[in-house]
């Protein structure tokens, strides 16, 4: 794993360790795909949930998003997110989604979550009233899942577009009006 563009260009991730299956990082073909999408956004404050290895948070941070947090809770995943993340402007949060109230954040550009996928559908159910309540005016909601799963758009939003890479799925979600 590798960012892709940016001021980390070329920089090398710790993944997890081979045969390791708790940590599922976005590839970096999916990773620049999801990017090229985003590049007509202007950067601004992006939030990781549930960051593993932190490739697309650093790579949003590399690219000029600022503030960049991620929040993880899992301890393997963190090591190496802290390993990646070191000498970079990112904030790291040991905590997990849930565990983050309504005043959390404010003002979010962009939000990227890629849950496990087996719990996606669930999380974004639980989670959408906080997410929601973080995304600035004109933000948007990037959720993971797995491609063959099907992922309703929760109350408060609506789905502006799904693109499959692979094995998985990018739902981009806005707030409804």
């Amino acid at each position: 794993m590798r960012i892709i563009a940016g001021t980390l260009k070329g920089r090398r991730l710790e993944g997890p360790a081979p045969g390791d299956l708790r940590i599922r990082p976005t590839s970096d073909r999916a990773r620049e795909a999801l990017f090229s999408i985003l590049q007509t956004r202007p950067p601004g404050a992006f939030l990781d949930l549930f960051a593993g290895t932190g490739a697309v948070g650093l790579e949003a941070w590399s690219r000029g998003h600022d503030p960049v947090t991620c929040v993880e809770r899992a301890p393997h995943a963190l090591a190496r997110l802290r390993k990646n993340a070191r000498g970079t402007g990112v904030r790291i949060l040991a905590c997990g989604a849930e565990d983050l109230g309504f005043d959390a954040f404010q003002g979010l550009d962009l939000i990227f979550g890629d849950p496990p996928y087996s719990e996606a559908a669930a999380l974004l159910e639980a989670l959408a009233p906080r997410l929601r309540s973080w995304l600035a005016p004109g933000g948007l909601l990037v959720w993971e899942g797995e491609a063959r799963s099907v992922l309703a758009a929760p109350a408060g939003f609506h789905e502006d577009g799904r693109r499959v890479y692979g094995a998985a799925a990018f739902h981009f979600l806005r707030p409804s009006p």
